[in-house]
């Protein structure tokens, strides 16, 4: 019989986003709860502390002796999904460099699987918890999940495109979590159980959809005797003798109240549209100025820029499609639309009957498209490196944005445009892999250009500087 252990995990502060001070509280009363289990030999707490520590203590703890029965993770603070992973957001957290200062869900489960514990239980409360495992088209379970797990269970407060709602006391996910725990008083409490708790308690917030993964057999338990929870239950739904208000757990709510909390929340996020049209305005400013205000590009290249207020000359258009359909939404700012047209048969009729004869499917062309609906200008901009020598190709820095009711997507590309005449350039005819980020209407403009647009004056020097390098190979 080996031992069950327990990590939470809380960030509050942070240098570049907003201070969630009710994850303190978030922690304090998971760790309430769970020792009521009498389950957690070792329940280690981490509010607030660097990323380093965590790992290192998390990695070391991973080989005690004697075998684990059980290990549960939990976080609460802020979250970000982007193309490649989801990551738990420490104090320094910078989208630049997320791997470095903030906790992916990839290395989290890298480092649970060291423990080799029967049941592994993974509880996020941040937003956009919910990045689907499933990746392109991998089966239901990815073989992150197939290796090293015998039992696996995940609860995410929302889903990806969606925001974990904070609060006063708790955050919302984490007391409707700490509900659903408590909700049984007799037997065993399933992890099952506090799954369809959970799907229950959540009904009526069409804005804060929780995400679950199982894996395994459902018989797993959270609890082997739900009266052991009896005295926290008591202290968890009785307000504080003198107090207006719960001491540990936010006051109830009305369905109506709870959707008008969640609209205003919404509601301080959505800027205007001179606000946003400036946002755009001042992140293709500072690009061109930060590219433009360098004597080594100017002595090779002018800078000649261009503004389009839709998106019909965006290449790749399949790349941000996929992007816009993954990150969903409940605005259509910005719409896509994908067309599929039968080829034609090079040998008409007899080419169609020899090709059913053998089962071959019907080939399509595609057609891809992107609306502008929301009617911001300058949503694709390009900055245009003419080159003033004939060696040269011609370097095109472009950056297209997705506004969205309470962010804007924006995604980056540098590219080369080979010479096809003494005065002519061929438009880049590969497939543009664009880098993207996204970020709220009331971020510096400045910073996002500088931290997140792919800098057009790096991409180019380094083009220049190659030639010296040729020169100096034998």
């Amino acid at each position: 019989m080996g031992q069950s252990i327990a990590f939470l995990i809380g960030n509050s502060k942070y240098s570049e986003l907003s201070t969630l001070d009710c994850c303190r509280n978030d922690v304090e009363q998971t760790r309430r709860l769970i020792s009521e289990t009498k389950k957690f030999s070792q329940i280690f707490e981490f509010i607030d502390e660097p990323i380093s520590l965590v790992k290192d203590e998390i990695r070391g703890l991973s080989t005690a002796e004697g075998g684990f029965d059980e290990v549960f993770f939990y976080f609460t603070g802020h979250g970000l999904s982007n193309e490649d992973d989801f990551y738990m957001c420490f104090e320094h957290f910078k989208e630049s460099s997320p791997n470095t200062t903030g906790f992916s869900r990839n290395d989290a489960l890298d480092l649970i699987r060291n423990f080799k514990s029967e049941t592994s239980v993974i509880v996020i409360d941040a937003c956009e918890a919910g990045r689907n495992l499933i990746k392109s088209d991998n089966s239901p379970l990815t073989r992150t999940l197939k290796s090293g797990f015998s039992n696996f269970i995940q609860y995410s407060s929302c889903i990806e495109s969606q925001y974990s709602l904070a609060g006063d006391q708790l955050s919302l996910f984490t007391d409707e979590f700490i509900k659903a725990c408590l909700q049984k008083k007799q037997g065993p409490v399933y992890y099952s159980d506090v799954e369809s708790a959970l799907r229950d308690a959540f009904l009526g917030h069409n804005s804060q959809t929780p995400h679950f993964i199982h894996q395994g057999t459902s018989q797993e338990k959270f609890c082997d005797d739900a009266g052991r929870l009896d005295d926290f239950r008591i202290v968890y739904f009785t307000p504080a003798e003198g107090s207006s208000t719960q001491e540990v757990a936010l006051p109830l709510m009305s369905p109506f109240a709870l959707a008008k909390a969640a609209i205003q929340g919404i509601e301080a996020r959505v800027p205007s549209k001179e606000n946003a049209q400036n946002f755009i305005d001042r992140i293709f400013a500072s690009t061109l100025k930060n590219s433009s205000d360098t004597p080594e590009v100017s002595d090779f290249f002018d800078v000649r820029t261009v503004k389009y207020d839709d998106f019909d000359n965006v290449q790749n258009k399949k790349s941000i499609i996929s992007l816009i359909d993954r990150r969903g939404g409940s605005d259509s700012f910005v719409e896509s639309d994908v067309q599929k047209i039968k080829r034609r048969q090079p040998f008409g009729n007899f080419g169609i009957n020899t090709i059913s004869i053998f089962g071959t499917p019907d080939e399509y062309d595609e057609t891809y498209s992107i609306y502008n609906h929301c009617k911001l200008e300058s949503v694709h901009v390009g900055i245009y490196f003419e080159p003033k020598f004939m060696a040269l190709s011609r370097v095109y820095s472009e950056i297209v944005f997705l506004p969205r009711l309470t962010e804007c997507l924006i995604l980056t590309c540098n590219s080369k445009e080979l010479r096809s005449g003494w005065g002519t350039f061929n438009e880049y005819e590969g497939t543009k892999k664009w880098s993207w980020s996204h970020h709220s209407w009331v971020d510096d403009p400045t910073e996002v250009a500088a931290k997140y647009v792919s800098n057009p004056y790096v991409f180019t020097k380094k083009y220049v500087l190659s030639f010296g390098e040729e020169v100096g190979e034998k």
